[in-house]
């Protein structure tokens, strides 16, 4: 298996983890929930398994583009050019998130959650990346 697959799945497995972190009960669950309307519940190990799935899916697709892009748009591979390209990622997320929050009509508080999830991650995965 190439280093670039194992960039790629090692820094989705990294966001992954840091979304449990993020969104656990000790960090924001509580005001994420709160700010979405969406209660708290136990999910089904078969629901849990189909989300924590699609998921994953989800984040090796994001660690695969900005693979592509730190190949393809910056020089070198060092932990500077992984950290701008995730930190544009982010940025890109942050402005999806925010067009949602926009006609969704949602908080500021519940837009800071989502974003600072995404910049945070994301700019791990592209150090990540362009260090394996």
């Amino acid at each position: 298996m190439g280093m670039w697959v194992i960039g790629i799945v090692v820094a989705a497995a990294v966001m992954f983890i840091i979304g449990g972190i993020w969104y656990s009960p000790r960090l924001f669950a509580h005001a994420w929930s709160r700010e979405t309307g969406i209660t708290e519940h136990k999910p089904t190990p078969k629901s849990m398994l189909r989300f924590s799935a699609m998921l994953l899916v989800l984040l090796l697709l994001s660690a695969a583009i900005l693979a592509c892009i730190l190949t393809n748009w910056l020089p070198g591979h060092n932990w500077r050019h992984g950290l701008a390209v995730g930190f544009l990622g982010g940025v890109l997320a942050t402005a999806v998130v925010g067009m949602n929050t926009l006609f969704e009509r949602k908080s500021l508080k519940l837009f800071l959650i989502n974003t600072g999830y995404y910049l945070i991650g994301f700019c791990l995965m592209g150090i990540i990346v362009a260090l394996l």
